[in-house]
């Protein structure tokens, strides 16, 4: 997999993707993804675990993630969602190969160029998802948590405090008035698991 040094002014790929749940859509994300659409000239946001909801690591349906990020970022990004191959934790190869065939299904279903970038965190895990040969035309830009440290974890435990003003600081500020429905919903799930407690967790 090649490893890309940004120019500033570039936009050296054509077609780029971003994986994430985004449950929810954070400053940290807003900024992988920010930095795809200055580096691609078509970037593909995929909506992980799309088929899951009402839980206490996955609270959102995928469609109100989805139209959080098209408030954010509205055409500029092409936003899809992807369920999970088998399950959240299966890292395996096959679980590699079917993140990149949607990406690129995605892809040529619009008349785009060959998928050239993926853009991601600075996960160890993610190192293991793809076979070698997979990724031989495929660029690759890191982006570390270190860059904007906030988490969805935090942000979920803020709104189970009504800490409204910690969750705003890492939220943009179009999606301030989506707060009581995504804490609504997020006590709702926490009312129907009490006996697993303890604080969220997830990305």
């Amino acid at each position: 997999m090649e490893e890309v040094t940004i120019k500033q002014g570039e936009r050296p790929f054509r077609f780029g993707f971003v994986l994430g749940r985004f449950q929810q859509l954070h400053l940290g994300h807003e900024k992988m993804i920010d930095l795809g659409l200055r580096l691609c000239d078509n970037l593909l946001v995929l909506v992980g675990s799309a088929q899951e909801r009402g839980t206490k690591r996955n609270p959102f349906p995928a469609e109100l993630r989805i139209e959080m990020l098209l408030e954010v970022f509205g055409e500029r990004a092409i936003v899809e969602p992807l369920p999970d191959y088998t399950n959240e934790n299966d890292h395996s190869h096959a679980w590699g190969r079917y993140l990149l065939e949607a990406a690129r299904a995605a892809g040529r279903a619009r008349g785009l160029p060959p998928l050239d970038l993926m853009l991601t965190g600075d996960d160890e895990e993610r190192e293991r998802w793809f076979p070698p040969e997979e990724l031989a035309a495929l660029a690759r830009v890191v982006l570390p948590r270190s860059a904007v440290p906030i988490r969805a974890t935090d942000l979920r435990q803020a709104m189970l405090a009504d800490d409204r003003a910690a969750w705003e600081r890492g939220v943009n500020e179009r999606l301030h008035r989506y707060y009581d429905d995504l804490r609504a919903q997020l006590l709702a799930v926490y009312r129907q698991e009490p006996e697993a407690g303890g604080a969220p967790s997830g990305k």
